[in-house]
């Protein structure tokens, strides 16, 4: 028997789709206010410093940092968190996993095993959050991360890439942790927020995306090579990147007509 849906709440989605895309009045006007106190890093949303001795006045106002996800504040997050719902934007999304894990896994202990993933998803989450990322969560052998633009900004598609890149360079510099790992990029209209949530009780939800994004971002990364990254034609031509790269077509299920995607490189550091 199939769960029942969870009930979508479109009330806030207006506010959603402002505080996604970094256009909402309060954040706005919290953002022109904190810019005059030190310093950096700071909350992406609203500004308020995590550094200097700003940070001290941030955390007496309870703008500390998110311990999983640095980029915000946890006023922010405690804010949004008070409207239940999300909204239709375009993102860019995000899929790194390991390939061949069970191959991988036969060959030591579990407890190696898993220190090696714990250690993949530190550095995947450096990774992620360097480039305004969000780490969206963790799944067993995989990362997924959103790139939104109240973060990023219109660049949402160029940080995506930019952060794949970084990580398998990170781990082709560190060969005391051989995981091989594909990434698969997608970029276009998600549904965002609050997710799970519901107003008669106090089950915040998780804030995540779902969509055709997600589950084409999933694919790829579960068909990209080791050492590979997989970014469909549209995150690639938002990120101006590809040109004269390699290029392919992959089935996805539920999709009438294949998905041509761009082979890119990993940098070298």
């Amino acid at each position: 028997m199939a769960a029942p849906e969870t009930p979508r709440d479109d009330s806030n989605e207006e506010l959603w789709r402002l505080v996604l895309t970094g256009q909402n009045p309060a954040l706005l006007r919290a953002r022109r206010l904190w810019k005059y106190v030190p310093s950096d890093p700071r909350c992406k949303m609203c500004a308020s410093p995590f550094g200097g001795v700003g940070s001290i006045l941030a955390k007496l106002m309870r703008h500390g940092p998110m311990p999983r996800n640095p980029l915000l504040c946890g006023f922010c997050y405690r804010s949004i968190s008070k409207h239940p719902g999300g909204a239709e934007v375009e993102m860019t999304v995000l899929f790194a996993d390991v390939r061949n894990s069970t191959a991988v896994a036969e060959g030591m202990s579990a407890s190696k095993y898993t220190r090696l993933l714990e250690r993949f998803y530190r550095v995947a989450s450096e990774a992620v959050t360097t480039h305004d990322g969000i780490v969206d969560k963790f799944l067993g052998d995989g990362v997924m991360a959103l790139f939104i633009p109240a973060l990023t900004g219109e660049d949402h598609a160029g940080r995506a890439i930019a952060a794949a890149r970084g990580l398998l360079a990170r781990l082709d510099s560190m060969p005391d942790l051989p995981l091989p790992v594909g990434i698969g990029i997608h970029t276009g209209l998600a549904y965002a927020g609050l997710i799970g949530s519901h107003p008669d009780s106090h089950d915040e939800g998780d804030f995540t995306a779902l969509g055709d994004v997600v589950n084409v971002a999933a694919r790829l990364g579960s068909v990209a090579a080791a050492h590979q990254i997989l970014a469909s034609r549209s995150a690639a031509s938002s990120a101006r990147v590809g040109d004269g790269a390699p290029s392919r077509t992959v089935e996805i299920r539920g999709r009438s007509e294949p998905l041509e995607v761009v082979e890119l490189a990993p940098e070298r550091l």
